[in-house]
């Protein structure tokens, strides 16, 4: 090489050189960065759990080695090599780069999430090309920079291809658009989690690299001079690219037609077939909430003349007064040995068991519209009774829609002069909370830092027997003339469920210590449940009336190896019967006064609020009433199924017999969240 450059650089041949290399001070920097960093991350590797069948040292060997080293040496010689070549080559060469780079890019993100890139129709491969040359095009018209737009544009779309990974990983779903805007809290609770790089992660960075030294030495860089229109002409091109793009991919919608379409009941493994780019574009088109078909208030107005007849359903308790209510929201909290035939030793839920069978509970299986995560979710179908299954896939209405006064289980006890306290032991802008929270109408909010109690941790999170004690301080010390409303979301069993010196008390009976993580997240709720015994024993003993709900929030995310196991079926071909399973959670409503009993084979979680205002004994509102109408027939209603009274289970999408009775409770929760000041306020108050 260094003969090559000697004759190239020859000023005798009449010659100017093209290629040679360049010992500058940056230089030298730059490729010694990428070659120190490449071996440290290598020596790293072998401490590293990289591939999840290979535990402790890792070795090094093979096609990975050779790739690895080949690209490393080639990052480090290309950011030597200076260039001097023609501008029509220069030109050429980052035409296309601009091209292919997307192309690169693409294939790193699906790689790296190991998605079935290799066996895409053409369609579909196409459609995710053009999801990346949209972003390239973009950034090439603002920046009218080649080196830049893969700068950028690599960086981008290596972060969210590793981001994804990731995400998948410990919560089982991968991003959605509206993910985005929960970049804060995801932060906050991100340390529970090993984040260990792949393989693959590895020789993307590395490719990347070489790319952008690409860029920089044989691509038009802008130091040279181009005369004005041409600028305007490549800055008007780039954004006339983008704007088609734009309007092919999002208002006309051509990702359907090219094969990418959202399994909304199954995110994971839509974007494995879809590709992950493409299947976050295809989730943008459910970004804006449209209005159901023949929406208008006129149309809500009729329906609350035909629903004024309905009678308030009987009062399942009879408390003496206004009872204290306590809901209680239980992160990543459910019966696993409910859901199939494993057995764990010792029982991880005695207690809740316990209270399951005894005659004055209400309990049974609940069901969530979230999985492994979006807890928020879980908080808003709960306290407002609206689904998440009229809304857009993914969407997280505290962050998206609770931005005014909202119809919601607070605000109608206010009317019966209940003070409402919601509590939670994490950030207080986590899922913007202290924003959607006073919407709803609690009066007050308890984050982290305002616990008037010491709060003890369990794998590095407050612990559930902290939250409660924090729920009997606030009983304790309330105004005894006015009725209490108290509401704890906990957040000890949240993932992940790695934590080395975490002690083990609960073994997966004739698979033990082949599932850790499903392990310690049994161990957790071990601890949660004697903690809910203990503040159940503590209510007991009280003479006011207090009434308490307890409920799931959503499945743990855990090894696949160990839900498939469990659901008895390959997680790559479940039914929406099967899928359905993996959104029970277990609730109870109990009460230190006369409760009627009941044991509830199957409710989604937007109708408890109803159920907890027949349990204290106060009548609701029009559309409580609709709901409990509504349950008789579809005791289910999530963002992933619905199930009929018959247990019938129906894809969201799919005719049911129910439809008009759905339709018009798709109205009334568009009128309640959206009517705005066309709302109906009488159908959402409690009446005179």
């Amino acid at each position: 090489m260094d003969q090559v450059n000697q004759q190239e650089g020859e000023q005798t041949s009449g010659r100017r050189r093209r290629v040679w290399l360049d010992f500058s001070r940056r230089n030298v920097a730059i490729s010694a960065a990428v070659l120190i960093g490449s071996a440290l991350f290598l020596i790293i590797e072998r401490f590293l759990l990289v591939e999840e069948e290979l535990t402790g040292l890792l070795p090094i060997y093979g096609w990975y080695t050779l790739l690895y080293v080949t690209l490393t040496l080639l990052a480090a010689f290309l950011f030597l090599v200076e260039t001097d070549l023609p501008m029509p080559l220069r030109k050429g060469i980052g035409t296309a780069l601009l091209l292919l780079v997307p192309l690169g890019a693409f294939y790193a993100v699906d790689i790296i999430n190991s998605t079935r890139i290799f066996s895409f129709p053409t369609p579909r491969f196409f459609a995710n090309y053009l999801c990346y040359l949209l972003v390239f095009a973009l950034l090439y018209a603002i920046t009218r920079r080649v080196w830049l737009t893969v700068l950028i544009g690599g960086f981008f779309f290596l972060f969210f291809g590793i981001a994804n990974y990731f995400v998948v990983e410990y919560r089982g779903q991968p991003i959605l658009p509206w993910d985005l805007q929960s970049v804060g809290t995801a932060m906050s609770v991100a340390g529970g989690y090993r984040l260990i790089p792949t393989r693959k992660m590895a020789v993307a960075v590395l490719a990347y690299f070489c790319l952008v030294a690409v860029s920089l030495k044989a691509a038009p860089t802008g130091r040279r001079e181009v005369s004005r229109p041409v600028r305007v002409f490549e800055r008007i091109a780039a954004m006339t690219v983008t704007l088609v793009l734009f309007v092919l991919l999002f208002p006309v919608n051509i990702l359907s037609s090219m094969g990418v379409s959202v399994w909304a009941w199954n995110q994971k493994t839509s974007s494995e077939i879809t590709g992950v780019t493409a299947g976050f574009f295809a989730n943008v088109q459910y970004l804006m909430v449209e209005k159901p078909e023949g929406y208008s208030q006129s149309q809500v107005r009729a329906l609350e003349t035909s629903l004024n007849a309905l009678e308030e359903p009987e009062a399942l308790g009879s408390p003496e007064k206004m009872p204290t209510i306590i809901g209680i929201m239980n992160e990543s909290f459910t019966d696993l040995e409910s859901v199939g035939d494993m057995e764990f030793f010792p029982d991880n839920l005695p207690f809740l068991h316990r209270l399951q069978q005894r005659d004055n509970v209400i309990w049974g299986t609940a069901y969530s519209s979230v999985y492994g995560g979006n807890t928020c979710n879980s908080e808003y179908e709960f306290l407002t009774g609206n689904t998440m299954a009229f809304l857009p896939t993914g969407s997280k209405p505290y962050q998206q829609y609770v931005d005014c006064p909202q119809t919601a289980l607070p605000a109608l006890l206010k009317q019966y002069g209940y003070a409402c306290t919601a509590i939670h032991p994490g950030d207080r802008d986590a899922w913007q909370r202290d924003e959607a929270y006073p919407y709803l109408g609690f009066d007050k909010f308890i984050a982290a830092e305002d616990f008037t109690v010491d709060r003890y941790g369990e794998h590095g999170l407050t612990s559930d027997a902290s939250c409660y004690r924090q729920v009997i301080w606030e009983y304790e010390h309330r105004d005894k003339d006015v009725p209490q409303f108290i509401f704890n979301v906990t957040i000890q069993n949240h993932g992940g469920y790695e934590v080395e010196d975490y002690p083990t008390t609960v073994r997966v009976q004739g698979h033990e210590g082949e599932f850790p993580q499903a392990e310690q997240y049994l161990s957790l709720t071990r601890k949660s449940d004697m903690a809910l015994e203990n503040l159940i024993d503590y209510f007991e003993q009280q003479d006011d009336p207090v009434v308490v709900i307890f409920f799931g929030d959503h499945w743990p995310n855990l090894e696949a190896e160990f839900v498939s196991l469990l659901l008895d079926k390959d997680l790559s071909s479940l039914t929406i019967e099967d899928m359905m399973r993996e959104y029970q959670v277990p609730f109870f409503i109990w009460a230190n006064y006369p409760l009627e009993g009941e044991h509830i084979d199957k409710v989604s979680l937007n109708y408890l609020s109803g159920l907890l205002l027949r349990a204290a004994d106060l009548p609701g509102t029009v559309y409580t009433r609709f709901l409990e109408q509504l349950r008789a027939d579809v005791p289910v209603i999530t963002a992933e199924g619905t199930i009929d009274r018959d247990g019938n289970v129906y894809q969201n999408g799919q005719d049911t017999p129910y439809d008009e009775k759905l339709r018009r409770y798709d109205v009334l929760e568009y009128n309640n969240a959206f009517g705005n000041d066309q709302k109906v306020e009488e159908i959402f108050k409690i009446g005179d």
